[in-house]
């Protein structure tokens, strides 16, 4: 099993590729072309090049690739261009559209070390460097291999945040704003408000998160990272006709959550509610990476 909370404990960097005959072809290019592991999907990075691979978990912890996007940020501006067009054909070649390229992930510990006492002393002599995790990419009889290096993880503030505390409410959406710090008005309808549900695993040991303005709802799989980050991917949704303006709040839930990467800080505040005395009151801020900030509170979880 591969554990997507662990690999994100990394920055992983392709150092070399071994191709169907076995041959080692060392990768040393500058810059290296990154990967990031999500929830439903894989995101590769060379200079400001994004490209994205959307995939559905098959079994044995295989996955089938639905093809490769390329993201490109208005403000990126490639330095080389013709390499940036390679890597988008290599990766096209290794994931075909339409789920009929599988592949998986292994992470590869570092190679246990000798007990001998001479090996011991001869490693504190020359200071061997210790060798690094790698994230082996296994597709098309080919193997491409990351370097890992471990992440400077961000302080905590606020409280700790676990998959246990977020699935005990529902939580409503009390304020959105852009990156410019302007209401975000799909949301802040108070007729239609938006809601998110972290539920328990049901397909693969993922957790999975909803979000719902009381018409079709949205969300996917999701991880929760030591450092209270969370990671969002994506799931088939209904498409039931609403209401323009439900609608509306739900297809910007969409936009901002799936497939999406943010900070959670959690605080407490002084419960002024006489209907629930019992009940805490928690503020749940997700500062998303695209800019965005989305506060939360917490609810009484509903029994369906």
């Amino acid at each position: 099993m591969i554990n997507i909370e662990s690999i994100n404990r990394f920055d992983w960097k392709l150092v070399r590729w071994i191709d169907n005959q076995g041959i080692v072809n060392d990768v040393d290019s500058i810059p290296p072309l990154m990967l990031d592991v999500r929830p439903s999907n894989l995101v590769f990075k060379y200079d400001c090049q994004r490209y994205r691979l959307n995939h559905d978990g098959y079994q044995d912890y295989t996955y089938s690739s639905y093809g490769v996007t390329t993201i490109t940020p208005p403000s990126c501006l490639i330095t080389n261009k013709q390499a940036a067009s390679n890597i988008l054909q290599y990766l096209e070649q290794l994931f075909p559209e339409y789920g009929r390229g599988r592949f998986n992930l292994r992470i590869i510990p570092p190679s246990t070390q000798t007990t001998s006492k001479y090996f011991s002393l001869l490693n504190k002599l020359t200071s061997i460097k210790p060798k690094p995790y790698e994230l082996a990419l296994n597709v098309q009889d080919k193997q491409l291999i990351f370097e890992g290096t471990l992440k400077t993880l961000r302080p905590v503030t606020g409280l700790p945040i676990t998959y246990e505390f977020l699935k005990e409410y529902q939580w409503r959406l009390v304020s959105a704003v852009d990156s410019n710090k302007k209401t975000i008005v799909e949301l802040s309808r108070p007729d239609f408000p938006v809601t998110a549900y972290f539920g328990y695993p049901v397909y693969n040991d993922e957790h999975h998160v909803g979000f719902s303005s009381d018409c079709n709802g949205v969300g996917g799989p999701y991880i929760l990272t030591p450092d209270s980050k969370l990671l969002i991917g994506s799931s088939p949704q209904t498409m039931m006709g609403c209401s323009p303006k439900r609608e509306a709040a739900e297809d910007k839930i969409r936009e901002l959550e799936q497939l999406s990467k943010s900070q959670l800080t959690l605080r407490q505040l002084p419960n002024i509610n006489s209907d629930a005395p019992s009940l805490p009151y928690y503020l749940l801020t997700q500062e998303l990476d695209s800019g965005e900030t989305l506060i939360w509170k917490n609810e009484v979880k509903k029994i369906s």
